[in-house]
Formats: C-alpha cells, structure tokens, sequence
C-alpha cells in the first residue's frame, strides 16, 4: 500500500477553467483536528487626530494552532487564515515546514503529520488600523 490513495468524501464546486487552481471543501475530516485559538489581544499605537479623537490604531493578535493526526498514515495539511485587511505584520513560530503569504489578505501554513502525531505553530498578527494603514 506504498503511495496508495484513499476516498476521503466528495464535494461540490463550480466550473473551473483550465489551468487555474481550485479548492475543494470536503467537509470535516475526523482523522485530522485543527485548533486554532486567541492566545492575546491587544490595541497599540493609538493615534489622534487635532480634536482628540482617535485616528488611527493597532490591533495585536497572537494564535496558537494546534494540529493533531489520529490517522495511520502520512498527510500534508494546508491551513490558510484570511485577514481582513491588506495592512498587516504577521510573525510565525513555531512547528511548521513552510509559511508564505498567498494574496494580499492571506497566508498560507504547510505541515507534514507523521501517524500519530500533534503539532502546534503560532503567529503574531498585527493590523492597522485608520491612520495607521500605510
């Protein structure tokens, strides 16, 4: 069963032109469980404008994911957080084997599970806000 294949479910997606990348929902996957959670939260770099009001600002997220496999065989796992907005930092750490940002709103986190396995990563994100989006 070296490199065999297995039927994980089906889903429905629309025409796909030829060439393009497509992404396909399967649904829930009970052999592999992404947690992510809010570790921190917190507002920096307030700005004011020449009334006193509030300009512009940072918000400071931390995430931890953890990733474990119950399943006897070796995956790979994409786990693609979208931001929602183009003004951002993100700092990863952690266990993963690769990170690169996608789009200007998303970035992208690669892991190989071995059987059995758990492992976890974080990032630091930090987006601006008001004023502060240049």
């Amino acid at each position: 069963q070296k490199d065999s294949l297995n039927y994980e479910g089906q889903s429905e997606f629309k025409y796909i032109p030829v060439d393009q990348e497509a992404a396909l929902n399967m649904g829930a996957v009970a052999n592999v469980m992404v947690q992510p959670k809010l570790m921190d939260f917190r507002t920096t770099d307030i700005r004011f404008d020449s009334y006193g009001g509030i300009s512009g600002w940072d918000d400071v997220r931390e995430f931890e994911i953890k990733v474990n496999k119950t399943r006897d065989m070796k995956v790979k796992v994409e786990i693609t957080p979208n931001i929602d907005t183009i003004f951002f930092d993100l700092k990863e750490f952690g266990d993963f084997d690769n990170y690169k940002k996608v789009d200007k709103q998303s970035v992208q986190f690669d892991l190989e599970l071995n059987p059995q396995t758990e492992r976890k990563f974080g990032y630091i994100l930090t987006t601006r806000h008001g004023t502060r989006e240049h």
